[in-house]
């Protein structure tokens, strides 16, 4: 028998998972302190999440018998492996963070209550699928402790990142189908979710519009925030 959604091997990683991260969030909250610690827990996190992209892509071009697959041609495939590389060898604050951060915690998160390549084997234990569930659980860990470390801080000016990185991302989507000449990368031709219109231009139009409303929410929160702080004083 396949592996289904919500059958009992996806409901076990869900449990298990769910307990690594927060664990992983209060320890991490309660133990790493100084920048140095918080530094090393990011980084670590981040050769951890590489080496499973890595993996993941490797396990898929085996599986396509196709060298050309080991690229990655989708947006958590990309943002997994350039997150991790721009943490890596990256510092706080960067402005590449305001389009990879959106991109890992929506990934990640709706893969892993929608894992829709979860039935392309019997066996849960197929590489191509677990290896693809593990980078997206590493990739989510990764970005809330961005926000909780403070490396990376929401803001309504680091909005325009974000449609800007989708614009390239879409670029780079045309280049691959181009190369290899592929019917689809990127969400291009195709969309996340078959039969729904999340494709490159949906996402980038209304998940834009969406961010930004959000974006202005928090900046309105903070501000009203720091006013009470004020008066406080």
């Amino acid at each position: 028998m396949y592996p289904k959604l919500y059958g009992w091997q996806h409901l076990t990683y869900l449990a298990i998972f769910f307990t690594i991260f927060i664990a992983t969030i209060v320890i991490s909250k309660y133990f790493v302190k100084s920048d140095k610690q918080k530094t090393i827990l990011l980084k670590s996190i981040a050769i951890l999440l590489f080496i499973l992209i890595i993996i993941n892509r490797i396990s898929i071009a085996f599986r396509f018998s196709d060298p050309a697959m080991f690229i990655p041609n989708s947006y958590c495939g990309l943002t997994s492996l350039v997150l991790s590389l721009v943490v890596i060898f990256g510092k706080p604050n960067l402005k590449s963070y305001h389009f990879l951060f959106y991109m890992g915690l929506v990934g990640g998160i709706a893969t892993m209550f929608y894992p829709d390549f979860l039935g392309q084997d019997i066996s849960f234990w197929y590489l191509p699928t677990i290896s693809g569930l593990l980078h997206h659980s590493v990739l989510l860990i990764l970005c809330v402790l961005l926000i909780q470390t403070k490396w990376f801080t929401p803001s309504i000016k680091g909005w325009k990142w974000f449609p800007i990185g989708l614009s390239i991302y879409t670029l780079y989507g045309l280049l691959l189908m181009d190369i290899f000449k592929w019917e689809s990368a990127m969400e291009i031709n195709s969309s996340l979710i078959k039969g729904t219109p999340l494709t490159w231009w949906f996402i980038l139009i209304v998940g834009s519009a969406l961010l930004f409303v959000v974006l202005l929410l928090i900046e309105f929160i903070r501000q009203k925030k720091n006013k009470n702080t004020t008066k406080q004083k």
